[in-house]
């Protein structure tokens, strides 16, 4: 069965686990990545020439030590930036999305490399 491009169900077959959901990385992808750090995706104040840029802010309540993470969305150039406490990651090429819903999104590379922001405010970089 085919699924739309712009379907928000819409996934990659990639995960055994049938809560994982594996997403392209584009535009339709903001909503389902907010959803699943359970925060919201705002416009940042800046933007690409040919699309838009998205910030979502990570503060976990159940962990008050960790610091805030700040997530800046680059879908039009395969880019995610996390900025969290005095550490800044700038992970490029990214493809696809995996989604856990409630414990965190894992950003990958085609070379399977990723970046890990997880809902309770831990990032994590496999490269």
């Amino acid at each position: 069965m085919s699924v739309p491009k712009n379907h928000p169900g819409r996934t990659i077959e990639r995960s055994r686990n049938p809560l994982i959901r594996t997403i392209p990385f584009d535009r339709d992808a903001i909503d389902p990545i907010a959803e699943c750090l359970a925060v919201a995706a705002t416009v940042a104040p800046f933007r690409l020439p040919s699309s838009t840029v998205w910030q979502l802010t990570v503060a976990p309540d159940h962990a008050p030590d960790r610091p805030v993470v700040m997530v800046t969305l680059w879908p039009g150039i395969h880019r995610v930036d996390v900025i969290a406490g005095p550490s800044t990651t700038v992970f490029t090429d990214v493809t696809t999305v995996d989604l856990v819903p409630g414990v965190e999104v894992q950003f990958r590379r085609s070379t399977r490399e990723l970046l890990i922001v997880a809902a309770a405010g831990k990032v994590i970089v496999r490269a």
